[in-house]
């Protein structure tokens, strides 16, 4: 299995079966849509290819091409407003065109996106995974390409609404699909997992702030050196500080990093547990932030 990857499904065909009503709505949206979604191992696959087909379209080149013509559009601009007031009409043609073009663009590629998350099979999915979760069934995590996530959390496919209908509701850990008993055990969270889990959303700071105190004090000692002031050779604390925050924030990464290989081999070990009938409850949300930076 890569280690840079999951191929943990958002919710395996054992749980799907914990509940007859939820085997039929199922089987409904199969015929609907015309896949199988009680077969894991092509669920599996056909969601990486379309994951894979979504990162092409969000990495390239038409992405590219309409960032690189924004980023020139908006410099041109800029300059050109700053720019001798006779040449300023001349000088806001070209950059208004590179601009239209970028902004083109980027809709070609919104409207590209948003048909490759309106295919049938992703359609069907979003589907089965609103129904697992109205019937109770745990649902691992639900990826957030598949949704379009982007950001402030606004989803362009969003899972659908459903209502399960009235009966008994399905038990948290189904039984396995052969009938040979209850599921097997999840393995137990390493303590390097809990521990990743704890510290993965610090940090991120460290290198600005580090940065910045660093030039302050750069800067302050500088102007002790230019103005022959004594007092301001105070600044050169800020350096001191600025260097330790970096050495902070870059030992913190390294732990991250470090520990994200240990959550990534206990995604491992959950995937398997889930393709021998167990029913995976839902990821932290440090665990499903590491499964969607893939894309």
């Amino acid at each position: 299995m890569d280690n840079n990857r999951s191929d943990l499904l958002p919710v395996g065909a054992h749980a799907l079966s914990a509940d007859p009503r939820l085997v039929g709505a199922v089987r409904e949206f199969g015929r609907t849509y015309g896949y199988d979604y009680f077969d894991d191992e092509a669920v599996r696959r056909t969601l990486a290819e379309h994951e894979a087909s979504l990162r092409r379209t969000s990495r390239g080149e038409l992405a590219w091409a309409a960032s690189l013509t924004s980023a020139v559009g908006l410099s041109w601009l800029v300059w050109a407003a700053s720019s001798r007031p006779e040449n300023i009409a001349l000088g806001f043609v070209p950059p208004a065109v590179l601009l239209v073009l970028a902004v083109a663009a980027f809709v070609r590629l919104h409207r590209k996106g948003k048909q490759k998350l309106n295919h049938p099979f992703l359609k069907g999915y979003r589907h089965v995974l609103a129904a697992a979760l109205a019937h109770g069934v745990p649902v691992t995590f639900v990826p957030g390409w598949l949704t379009g996530r982007g950001g402030g959390g606004v989803e362009a496919a969003p899972l659908p609404t459903y209502t399960a209908p009235p009966g008994r509701t399905a038990p948290r850990q189904p039984w396995s699909a052969d009938g040979a008993g209850t599921a097997p055990p999840l393995p137990a969270k390493p303590a390097a997992v809990a521990e990743y889990e704890r510290i993965a959303d610090r940090g991120g700071w460290h290198d600005e702030a580090g940065g910045a105190l660093i030039l302050a004090g750069a800067i302050g000692v500088f102007y002790a050196v230019v103005k022959d002031m004594p007092v301001a050779y105070a600044a050169a604390l800020l350096v001191g500080l600025g260097i330790w925050t970096w050495v902070a924030g870059h030992r913190l990464g390294k732990r991250q990093m470090a520990l994200s290989a240990e959550a990534r081999r206990y995604v491992d070990q959950l995937t398997e547990a889930q393709a021998a009938g167990a029913a995976v409850p839902e990821l932290s949300p440090q665990l499903r932030k590491l499964l969607d930076s893939r894309l």
